[in-house]
């Protein structure tokens, strides 16, 4: 009976333990798969991984751009007088201005043969009675020329990109896409002012005739801050509207830096862009200009006013977000991870992602079976 006694038990802790190693298998699969769950799930295994294959530092780099722009145009110059008295002697080879009214006293006078880009005294101790006097304040005086100006601009922009909509609504991530909303811009430009014509020419007067200028060029040099706004996209083409403004001045030797003031100039301009590339885009930009400057001393002062009317013929590069593949084995169009790392498999000027048939796409290699391939 004792024996049976022990066997009975014996077998009821061999049944007892069966139990407990079964809940425990159990127990060790569920958490098992449950962790491979984990792994597989989108969201947790990729973010760690894109964290090393993208370089955070590629990432800022790639929101600057560089533009280098080429200009031709042409421009509207006027030199409205005001408070001053047009006097041609009556040889007609003298043309002066003097401070209105001052040409009815007595000399000397306070009188310029020059102030188109500099205030140049001119010796006058008597006003003929034979010249011919115009008085501004009541007759209009505009001197008038035009020319041609062909600009070279360098900017450098900061892009902010718009939020991604449809992520935004199914996985309600604020995550930026990439399209293009705003640039914001630092830039210089240089250009020469070249008049058509070697004087300036009036309507009011026959008379006064015309104004000889001493220099039919005249070197600018301008620094200016931009703001551009992406108006529409359609498929590769965008129309933005550029808007700058910024402070300018002429080269020393044209105009008197002692005697002028510049006003600040303000630029709008209509940009159509043409994507070549991710990282690579071309565009126009016709654009109007308003540059005004005024000579002024003690006595007098005049007033110039350039309308500007360019288009730029304009490039466009970023900083590439991921490097070249450089491995010759690895012949991928396309943006690929290779080794851990996410590289592209073309220069910035060819699109990335290149569909078939695209431009630039890398045509495949003809392999000729039972014979010779170089």
């Amino acid at each position: 009976m004792q024996i049976l006694k022990n066997g009975r038990l014996l077998i009821l802790l061999v049944l007892l333990s069966a139990l407990a190693s079964a809940e425990a298998n159990a127990q060790f699969w569920k958490k098992k798969n449950k962790s491979d769950v984990q792994a597989f799930a989108p969201g947790e295994a990729q973010e760690p991984k894109e964290a090393k294959m993208v370089s955070p530092m590629r990432e800022m780099l790639n929101k600057f751009n560089l533009q280098l722009e080429k200009g031709y145009g042409f421009f509207l110059y006027e030199n409205e007088l005001t408070d001053v008295s047009v006097v041609r002697n009556p040889r007609g080879d003298q043309l002066y201005i003097v401070p209105i009214g001052q040409e009815s006293t007595s000399g000397p006078y306070n009188a310029y043969s020059n102030w188109f880009n500099d205030l140049t005294p001119t010796n006058i101790y008597r006003v003929d009675d034979d010249s011919q006097i115009v008085r501004t304040d009541t007759a209009s005086v505009i001197y008038k020329n035009s020319g041609r100006i062909n600009p070279l601009t360098l900017r450098i922009s900061f892009s902010l990109n718009k939020v991604d909509k449809l992520r935004l609504k199914t996985t309600g991530e604020r995550v930026m896409s990439d399209k293009e909303m705003l640039r914001v811009g630092l830039g210089i430009s240089t250009g020469a002012l070249k008049f058509t014509n070697k004087v300036h020419y009036q309507e009011v007067d026959d008379r006064l005739r015309y104004f000889n200028i001493p220099e039919t060029k005249i070197s600018t040099t301008k620094l200016f801050g931009s703001l551009t706004y992406n108006a529409y996209t359609f498929m590769d083409f965008s129309f933005l509207v550029d808007a700058s403004g910024g402070v300018w001045k002429t080269k020393s030797s044209h105009l008197n830096q002692d005697l002028v003031t510049y006003d600040p100039f303000f630029n709008v301009g209509f940009i159509i862009e043409k994507k070549v590339s991710k990282y690579f885009k071309l565009y126009l930009r016709p654009s109007f200009e308003m540059r005004k400057y005024s000579l002024s001393d003690e006595f007098i002062t005049t007033a110039h006013s350039l309308s500007l009317f360019t288009i730029d013929v304009g490039a466009l590069i970023k900083y590439p977000t991921y490097p070249r593949n450089r491995h010759g084995a690895n012949r991928v169009q396309m943006e690929h991870i290779f080794n851990g790392k996410i590289y592209r498999g073309r220069s910035i000027f060819q699109p990335q992602n290149p569909r078939t048939g695209q431009f630039g796409q890398t045509k495949k290699k003809k392999v000729k079976y039972g014979g010779g391939n170089d």
